[in-house]
């Protein structure tokens, strides 16, 4: 299957730049806009008709679930990803009623987010193969499962000392995904580790001999993992720069 299109809405920069980094370390994704406004979103969705949109709740200005009503009102069908602090009642079943596929609550550990991606990707290709065709009870069981999730997420696993808990990179804990290689992603954390300030993934990968891609995914993926800090710095025009730090 083609890399699924995706649209982030998220008021908060870095945090979108974090959502981004963890569809960029599992792959398959295709961030193709992120918006930090209601309407931003819903005026890019209708530019850019995505696939997938990962939606935070509190918006500047409007609700996240007036966007999810004026996405379901639109002919083209999206697919919603609620990603929020929001944990009101009210909050939950508006959503789960706009047909959410989940309901994700801040803070999440890494693994939580990419087991609903896992299992999205599993959902659109059991869709893809089952045709034109009727479904029987247990494929259509299959298929709504998602949208009857509760919405109390899991949170990061947490040390006696009340700190969270992560796995060293080069421990077996931290699959790395396909096109990643355990060598280069020491070099990076190397290379981290070793600088005194914010590096960008252009400078690390003109540092490392690495295309501007490639270093972009694994620091991205040290971010997913906790090992290390996206910090956008923004200049006097145009979009910010994502930097990178390693977490000491």
């Amino acid at each position: 299957m083609s890399a699924i299109r995706t649209l982030i809405i998220d008021d908060d920069v870095a945090v979108a730049g974090i959502h981004h980094g963890f569809l960029l370390a599992r792959g398959g994704f295709d961030v193709v806009a992120m918006a930090h406004t209601g309407q931003q979103g819903l005026d890019l969705a209708a530019e850019l008709g995505p696939e997938l949109v990962l939606l935070d709740i509190h918006l500047p200005d409007m609700s996240g679930l007036d966007v999810l009503q004026r996405l379901r009102g639109r002919r083209r069908p999206v697919d919603v990803l609620v990603i929020t602090a929001s944990r009101e009642l009210d909050t939950v079943r508006g959503a789960m009623a706009g047909g959410v596929l989940h309901y994700l609550v801040k803070p999440f550990s890494s693994q939580a987010l990419i087991e609903r991606l896992d299992e999205y990707v599993m959902l659109r290709e059991e869709l893809a193969s089952g045709g034109t065709g009727e479904l029987d009870q247990a494929s259509i069981d299959r298929l709504v499962a998602p949208s009857r999730r509760s919405a109390l997420a899991e949170t990061p696993a947490r040390t006696p000392a009340g700190q969270s808990a992560q796995p060293e990179p080069g421990q077996a804990a931290l699959r790395l995904p396909k096109g990643l290689s355990r060598p280069t992603l020491d070099a990076v954390v190397e290379a981290l580790k070793a600088s005194p300030e914010d590096v960008s993934a252009a400078g690390l990968a003109l540092q490392l001999g690495l295309s501007r891609v490639s270093a972009r995914r694994y620091l991205e993926y040290l971010v997913v993992h906790g090992h290390a800090r996206l910090t956008p710095r923004y200049g006097a025009a145009g979009r910010p720069e994502n930097r990178y730090l390693w977490r000491r």
